[in-house]
């Protein structure tokens, strides 16, 4: 009797296999995502990857297992059927039948499903029982015991195999092309006695090979172009992840535009695709295009160094929600997720809570909700000092703030609305100063000026409500009107200051003041109100300030100072509030401080001492404003 050592070989090299890889997976079951992402990896066929350059995975695959299970039941039917089989037939009869039957199931399997993870030794044991079928149907293999047997096995196997498919996804066409190729054979060989010589079986089985290349590719191109679409957003995302200055950040996200350009064409390109995958291929194509545009608004942004942009990439970011799910996801080597939170950054969030404020029309917190002008959304931490991202809203729900809080101060990018959904203004602040570029805009929406603070502050461009330039890179001369068209205020530009004479006017054209600016500030101005009472001011008088002046509240200070324990010498402690028109303060915030016992108490001495006043616009109209004060200890 003939030994069957192709099939304890076979019974060894999946049983290895499956091994090393339950080792490697530290699982039995396998019935993970990940589980089967490795599978691939270790050479399951799927067509994108066997059909373009990995032709391989038609032998591999039959090694692979997805879990314990699998495993088992093919290689009972394996032991059970194979070694009488074998016995009967020679080894490498066997052997070659076995891999014909192998690898037809794997070429039916390519050209018959959509991008199926395809494993195991199922489609060659269904060409193993096709084989010893067909033999059977032409009675010149075994008795009628050794027939019921097959016939049982087959059965079994068949019913076992269908309740797998219920739990878990099954290559129902590669068991047909394995099962197709057998009884082929088995008529070949039994009926019309051809192709018996090992030699002729080995042709068959090159050929079988062969016919690899002449499958059709159309999942092989729109995996390339879903490969694109991949690569080319991490390389987008890439770009934001380094630290690039803005003009190289600029150029690159140029490039990207034109990638993405470049996959819109290819879609273009792709010609026809089989029906399983046109829903795909429309949705992959709307992904690619929100991406472009995303890429062509933040180019934009830096480009006009204009933030508004913000806007219309948040709205296109929320338009990724809506798009539908793909069918197939053929990310087959994701790569780790990038921008996760360190330890400190979880623990902080963990503290924030998120909290709902009312204030009334001067900004100040109210509790009640119906008399409230405006009210915020946001997050506050265990100090109750705003962090992370905050919207204010009108009454209505009308945005009027879009902005980011670090240890409340303003901190990153902020954009402000009119009640009628037109932009006011939009800029950068760090830690509540002005940095960069910011753009103001007139009621229509239309933008008004463009100015640059770094260490100077720079008017670069001024429009009117029409859109005409009256002021060019830094030069020119501003005139504004009243809404029936009697000037309000005329003055110079000079080298992106204001410079020389400014004269404003009431609605009547009587003359309502007069100032006179040198390098930006304020040096003179004298005004006339409608009841005929003149003032006479400087710059000073724009900005909030004690009523007695300051060095009467240094003096208070210096009488009224706790110095809490224990004493720091030297301590400086800055603070800015609002102040009201009123001269009310609230809403103190440390804007550079030492120990809260030290915050406290300078604090206690701006609240406790003498009143302050607010900015006074052209000397005598007091207007909110937001003081500071320094606290030395």
């Amino acid at each position: 009797m003939k030994n069957p050592y192709v099939t304890y070989a076979l019974l060894i090299a999946n049983i290895l296999v499956f091994a090393l890889l339950a080792i490697k997976l530290e699982s039995l079951n396998m019935d993970t995502g990940e589980d089967a992402m490795t599978i691939l990896h270790w050479g399951s066929n799927i067509n994108p990857l066997t059909l373009d350059g990995q032709p391989w995975r038609i032998f591999t695959s039959m090694f692979l297992h997805f879990g314990v299970w699998h495993l088992l039941v093919n290689m009972y039917a394996l032991y059970s059927m194979g070694i009488g089989l074998e016995v009967r037939i020679g080894s490498v009869r066997f052997a070659m039948i076995y891999f014909i039957c192998g690898v037809v199931a794997n070429l039916f399997s390519l050209v018959l499903n959509v991008y199926a993870n395809s494993a195991g030794a199922s489609g060659a044991l269904f060409g193993l029982y096709g084989y010893s079928l067909g033999a059977i149907l032409n009675s010149t293999i075994g008795d009628p015991a050794a027939r019921k047997r097959v016939m049982t096995g087959f059965v079994v196997f068949v019913l076992i195999n269908g309740f797998i498919a219920v739990t878990t996804n099954v290559d129902v066409w590669g068991h047909v092309g394995g099962f197709v190729a057998g009884i082929v054979l088995a008529v070949i060989h039994f009926k019309f006695h051809r192709l018996i010589s090992n030699t002729y079986l080995g042709v068959v089985l090159g050929l079988c090979c062969a016919v690899i290349f002449l499958l059709p590719r159309d999942q092989v191109r729109y995996y390339r172009l879903y490969q694109n679409v991949l690569r080319q957003e991490r390389i987008t995302n890439d770009h934001y992840r380094h630290e690039l200055g803005d003009a190289e950040l600029l150029d690159s996200l140029k490039v990207a535009v034109r990638a993405w350009d470049s996959i819109d064409h290819a879609f273009e390109g792709l010609g026809a695709v089989q029906t399983a995958l046109q829903h795909d291929t429309a949705i992959l194509r709307q992904y690619a295009r929100l991406h472009r545009r995303v890429t062509d608004y933040r180019v934009s942004l830096l480009a006009r160094q204009s933030y508004i942009y913000l806007d219309s990439i948040e709205i296109t970011n929320a338009a990724f929600d809506s798009v539908p799910a793909l069918h197939y996801n053929l990310d087959y080597y994701p790569r780790p997720a990038y921008g996760q939170k360190s330890a400190r950054d979880t623990t902080q969030s963990s503290d924030l809570a998120t909290r709902r404020v009312f204030y009334d029309e001067e900004w100040r917190e109210i509790n009640d909700p119906s008399s409230a002008q405006f009210y915020r959304l946001g997050q506050v931490d265990t100090l109750g000092r705003w962090q992370g991202a905050v919207r204010d809203y009108y009454r209505d729900g009308t945005i009027q703030m879009k902005g980011s809080y670090v240890d409340n101060l303003k901190d990153g990018v902020f954009l402000y609305y009119s009640d009628h959904n037109t932009y006011t203004s939009s800029g950068r602040y760090q830690r509540e100063e002005s940095i960069g570029k910011w753009e103001n805009f007139h009621w229509n929406g239309r933008l008004q000026t463009e100015t640059y603070y770094n260490s100077k502050t720079f008017v670069a461009n001024i429009f009117d409500s029409l859109g005409n330039k009256q002021v060019d890179n830094g030069n020119g001369t501003v005139t504004s009107w009243y809404s029936d068209g009697q000037i309000e205020e005329s003055g110079q530009y000079h080298n992106g200051v204001r410079t020389g004479d400014w004269f404003g006017y009431n609605e009547d054209g009587t003359p309502y003041y007069r100032e006179l600016y040198r390098d930006n500030r304020l040096v003179q101005g004298a005004s006339v109100d409608k009841l005929g009472k003149r003032y006479v001011y400087d710059e000073l008088s724009l900005y909030a300030y004690p009523v007695k002046g300051m060095p009467d509240f240094e003096r208070y200070v210096e009488k009224n100072i706790r110095r809490p324990y224990p004493k720091a010498s030297g301590a400086r402690i800055r603070v800015i509030f609002q102040v009201g028109r009123n001269g009310d303060m609230w809403d103190f915030v440390i804007l550079e401080g030492y120990s809260p016992e030290y915050e406290q108490e300078a604090i206690r001495l701006i609240k406790e001492g003498p009143p302050w006043r607010p900015g006074l616009l052209h000397g005598h109209v007091p207007v909110p404003s937001q003081g500071y004060a320094v606290i030395l200890f």
